[in-house]
């Protein structure tokens, strides 16, 4: 198996759709995807291919702080893996890469709604933890981030998702 990890382009979308719709087993996130295409939201998309195939897709949009960060703030959302691959450290990688993009973009703030002892792994912690919220609900420790730029806890910040995500 040879696992490739790279930018998406528009000739990826359809695969990209099937993928996210196949990963969720509905529409929701796929018309999420539509959306942050549609309204040019999207930072970084990442496909991953197993031997020259579509079979894993991760999206990165930016997010806003309330009161604002003195840099990019980004979203990763949604992350999806054919399910005939899923368990196999695609999604890993996929994460793993974006990470690696952010940082190195200059991304002042990455975060995801996710399973808490899932995403800890990849350096994750839990944004309370620096008195951020998700304006949407409380989610407890689910609502996560990695702080690049070294973010105090004051002012408590407020972080929205694109419009997309919200039905």
């Amino acid at each position: 198996m040879k696992l490739t990890i790279r930018e998406a382009t528009d000739e990826d979308r359809p695969a990209i759709l099937k993928i996210v719709e196949a990963a969720f087993a509905q529409a929701d996130e796929a018309a999420i995807v539509k959306k942050l295409w549609e309204g040019d939201a999207v930072s970084l998309d990442l496909v991953a291919e197993v031997d020259g195939e579509i079979v894993g897709h991760c999206a990165f949009s930016p997010v806003t702080a309330d009161p604002a960060l003195g840099g990019a703030a980004l979203g990763m959302a949604p992350v999806s893996v054919f399910p005939a691959h899923q368990n196999t450290g695609i999604g890993s990688a996929m994460i793993e890469t974006g990470i690696d993009y952010c940082r190195t973009r200059g991304a002042s703030l990455l975060v995801v709604l996710g399973e808490p002892s899932y995403y800890s792994r990849f350096g994750f912690e839990p944004a309370s933890r620096r008195n951020m919220r998700w304006d949407a609900m409380d989610t407890g420790d689910a609502f996560q981030l990695i702080d690049f730029a070294a973010l105090t806890a004051t002012p408590q910040r407020t972080i929205r998702y694109h419009d997309a995500f919200y039905g």
